[in-house]
């Protein structure tokens, strides 16, 4: 059975009927499809709609629950956690009504037991596997039948700045924004899959040598507050003017992503179609909670090992916007984790370097700073760091693959627990010595440049902020500064440029991050 991910119930609902005529219905929640991964090792919450009262039984894995629809025609079981296991077998839901005599029964096949992890954000997560710098060797040799591709595709996919059409419009609604089934890992499913997404999967089922699931449910500009619930918003001071009032006219959000709205939004409503709305305004990508309700508020409880994250450039247009994602960014995180009932492991890409001539990326060196310091405040999340391989006019660097294996390792070490170096080099204290600046790093072993050439993108600044170019030399797990022009070192930095020319990396070549750290006295 292949599963829209849209609650239409003509391609959901299996009908037989009794001997009076009357219908017995059997929806299965919209992620439940021939050729998925179960999570391993974890409960299983199967869910759907049928009638009130009928007795549901689902089959799986030598194990049968039942339980009866309430009320409202809403059902669940939970099966018991189960090992992984690469065999594809089948998985059945039956509903009956005893005094009818009436079943329907949905039987989904090829279905497996391994690792799942959702993947989420902008169009850097989206990047299709077609498009990515590696493409013609990889696409032929991408089948895997140990790995499942959910790739959620959704209405105005690719419209940019132009009108909604009739058919996007019908589609703004949480129920049918997406659509998408599972599907075995192919040349043909791999190569519209998310380039990242396709490529952490490569790895960790080799290193983990289980099967592995990824559901992709990116969208291109999204920015954070569309990720994230409603209430969640409206509960935090810091965030509830964004659950307030038209999302089109709140000053709260950047000019950037109001005028996208407007582009997209404007012309069918002048012509009078009927835009799903509510008292934030129209429905569209951009609207707070909006994504958050047509993506995975729709895949809870569905099992998961943890979150693949790529997203932020929508938020790092002004200043405020990226002081703003400092409260955005951990309350998404606390509230998915909050919803899914377990510490989900996150895991995440910084974002890349881009030339301010190409892009409004002025504020970039914060946003990836505040990136940076989350993944060290924020429990069980890990970062990838991407800087190194941006592209000075191009938002969208082709070189995925590093970028996923680069997620890979962060999960490896940090979810799977292997004794692996998962990182590169993280600054400690920086502390003023005579004859300048000494900095200690950790995930240091082999602290090199990347090039052969000297380190390039330290600064120092004084009491008066104002900074200056550092020359640089390695000593072991240091780095020692210098600079003419400062003669009492207040601050130092690294990689302070929307488009880094920062070079220091480990043995294990994994890039510094953009850093500014206070310099501490002798």
């Amino acid at each position: 059975m292949k599963t829209l991910f849209s609650l239409l119930i003509i391609a959901l609902v299996t009908f037989n009927f009794s001997a009076f005529g009357e219908p017995v219905n059997l929806i299965l929640a919209p992620v439940f499809g021939d050729n998925m991964v179960l999570q391993r090792d974890k409960p299983l919450v199967i869910w759907g709609q049928a009638q009130a009262g009928e007795t549901i039984s689902v089959r799986f894995a030598g194990q049968t629950k039942t339980t009866t629809a309430g009320l409202t025609g809403s059902w669940k079981v939970i099966l018991g956690a189960l090992p992984a296991n690469a065999k594809p077998r089948n998985l059945t839901v039956t509903a009956g009504n005893a005094l009818k005599e009436a079943t329907a029964s949905q039987q989904l096949t090829n279905v497996l037991v391994g690792e799942v992890w959702l993947a989420a954000g902008q169009s850097n997560m989206e990047f299709p596997l077609a498009r990515e710098l590696h493409a013609a060797q990889e696409i032929p040799a991408a089948t895997n039948g140990q790995i499942r591709l959910l790739n959620m595709a959704y209405a105005g996919q690719n419209f940019f700045s132009k009108p909604f059409g009739s058919n996007e419009v019908a589609r703004m609604t949480p129920e049918n924004l997406y659509q998408g089934y599972w599907k075995n890992c192919t040349p043909a499913s791999a190569q519209g899959f998310s380039a990242i997404a396709y490529y952490f999967s490569q790895e960790i089922q080799l290193k983990e040598n289980v099967p592995v699931g990824v559901i992709n449910c990116a969208v291109g500009g999204s920015p954070t507050e569309a990720w994230i619930r409603r209430a969640a918003l409206a509960s935090d001071p810091g965030a509830q003017v964004m659950a307030q009032g038209n999302w089109l006219t709140n000053a709260a959000f950047d000019d950037w992503c109001r005028q996208r709205g407007h582009e997209n939004l404007d012309a069918p409503l002048a012509a009078g179609l009927a835009v799903p709305s509510d008292d934030l305004g129209p429905n569209h990508h951009f609207k707070p909670a909006f994504l958050w309700d047509a993506g995975p508020a729709r895949l809870t409880p569905f099992a998961l090992r943890g979150v693949l994250w790529y997203q932020g450039e929508s938020n790092s247009l002004e200043d405020r916007r990226v002081r703003q994602h400092g409260i955005l960014f951990p309350l998404l995180i606390r509230d998915w984790r909050a919803v899914w009932g377990e510490n989900l492991p996150f895991l995440f890409c910084q974002l890349s370097s881009i030339q301010t001539n190409a892009y409004k990326s002025t504020y970039w060196p914060e946003f990836r700073d505040q990136q940076r310091q989350l993944a060290e405040t924020i429990p069980n999340a890990g970062m990838a760091v991407t800087s190194d391989h941006g592209l000075p006019n191009d938002v969208h660097p082709r070189e995925k693959r590093e970028i996923g294996r680069r997620l890979a390792l962060v999960a490896r070490a940090k979810v799977y627990g292997e004794n692996i170096e998962f990182s590169g080099p993280q600054p400690l204290p920086a502390v003023a010595r005579r004859a300048g600046v000494e900095i200690d790093f950790s995930h240091a072993i082999g602290l090199k440049t990347s090039d052969a050439t000297p380190v390039r993108g330290f600064e120092l600044a004084s009491e008066d902020n104002v900074f200056y170019p550092a020359t640089a030399t390695i000593a072991g797990a240091k780095v020692l500064l210098s600079c003419a022009a400062i003669s009492s070192p207040r601050r130092v930095r690294y990689g302070w440029q929307p488009f880094s020319a920062g070079n220091l990396v480990n043995g294990d070549n994994l890039p510094a991050s953009t850093f500014e750290i206070p310099v501490n006295a002798k």
